[in-house]
């Protein structure tokens, strides 16, 4: 979703290729006018073929690489000698050596995607750029609660918690766990709550079996609804119909472990829904209207910490939202819909990713040797 509205943007300005190395393999596919080039091994992560795809549709020393990905995946001497900057989620704290590593070994240019993922990179002596994520606030736009619920088959008088988030990974970044647990919490004191997941049910992906942990921790499955599962994998549903989804509910639940951005968190308060989140990296810095869960730090693999969400404190910020009066409803959703538009594409670009890429430029050139020219 990022690489397609800033790229359609982009092209007004630039000459453009996009390199689809996850999802496209066999042959170079146009999409609005943009070749998009394919992978030779799907697990790469285009440390395969950049060089290549560089030569072939750069082929000069103005040819200038962005990747949009973890940094730490990506193999420094491939990428190192490119003319290269990495828009770059950090979601540890601090930034992980995996990626701190990459950066001083590739000499990429480094561009935070969130303000916390700025200050861990100058925490590591690196000198990042800010650009945040983006979305399209004309698409992502409240709705009649009452008409959306009708559209998606919602009973009207339910009180529905969404959560919209990627199932991958087990345990799961998303922290579906304490999220069920708490929501489970809250359903036995209101029975009139509906969980609705907007994401892949099975875990086929790597991810977590969700049906079986809704029993685990107790929850009624007739409390709990599924997103068109087809779709989950297949056809993602569109910006507009997102906006749609978003205004069905009373709250979005996105206690993460760690967020490079948190895109949903800004989906749904330019819905005009408030947001429950965690206390922890990226998350805190998009709350324009909501709740800080708090937690404790927990250690992973990459060498560093991410979050555990608190289930009491995750229960209390639903009881919050829950009792809040007619009034309170109307002003956070003016409040959430106003730091929304902080993050519309259209401003985004303008203010922060066209003045990063001359940046960008203006350092890569100084890193290269002036040719002084005889005098005539």
């Amino acid at each position: 979703m990022e690489t397609a509205l800033f790229t359609m943007r982009l092209k007004e300005h630039y000459n453009l290729a996009i390199s689809a190395f996850f999802g496209l393999s066999g042959a170079v596919i146009p999409w609005n006018g943009i070749p998009v080039l394919p992978a030779a091994d799907p697990n790469g992560y285009g440390n395969d073929v950049i060089r290549e795809h560089v030569q072939m549709f750069g082929g000069d020393d103005r040819t200038l690489v962005v990747t949009l990905m973890d940094a730490w995946v990506l193999d420094p001497q491939t990428w190192g000698g490119l003319d290269l900057a990495c828009w770059v989620p950090v979601d540890h704290e601090p930034a992980p050596d995996p990626v701190v590593n990459f950066f001083r070994n590739s000499g990429a240019i480094p561009i935070a995607m969130s303000k916390f993922g700025q200050r861990m990179l100058q925490d590591a002596d690196l000198d990042p750029l800010y650009v945040p994520h983006a979305i399209d606030t004309k698409a992502y736009r409240p709705h009649d609660q009452a008409e959306a619920r009708k559209s998606l088959g919602l009973d009207p008088d339910d009180y529905i918690v969404g959560m919209v988030a990627a199932n991958k990974g087990n345990p799961s970044r998303k922290c579906f766990a304490e999220a069920f647990e708490a929501f489970k919490a809250f359903h036995d004191r209101h029975s009139e709550a509906k969980l609705y997941l907007h994401t892949e049910a099975t875990g086929r992906f790597g991810g977590v079996d969700l049906p079986g942990l809704i029993h685990k921790v107790g929850l009624d499955p007739q409390a709990v609804i599924f997103s068109d599962q087809y779709r989950a994998v297949h056809l993602p549903q569109t910006a507009e119909k997102m906006g749609e989804v978003f205004s069905c509910f009373d709250v979005l639940l996105s206690p993460s472990a760690g967020e490079g951005f948190g895109i949903p968190v800004i989906e749904a308060q330019a819905c005009g829904v408030p947001v429950i989140v965690s206390d922890f990296s990226a998350q805190p810095e998009l709350v324009g209207a909501g709740w800080l869960v708090e937690g404790l730090k927990t250690y992973t693999a990459i060498g560093s910490w991410q979050f555990k969400p608190s289930v009491p404190d995750i229960f209390q910020a639903l009881v919050k939202c829950y009792r809040r009066t007619d009034r309170e409803v109307a002003d956070g959703a003016e409040k959430a819909r106003s730091k929304a538009l902080e993050y519309d594409i259209d401003k985004v670009f303008a203010e922060h990713m066209l003045p990063a890429l001359a940046e960008v430029q203006k350092r890569i050139d100084a890193r290269k040797p002036q040719t002084l020219k005889a005098a005539a």
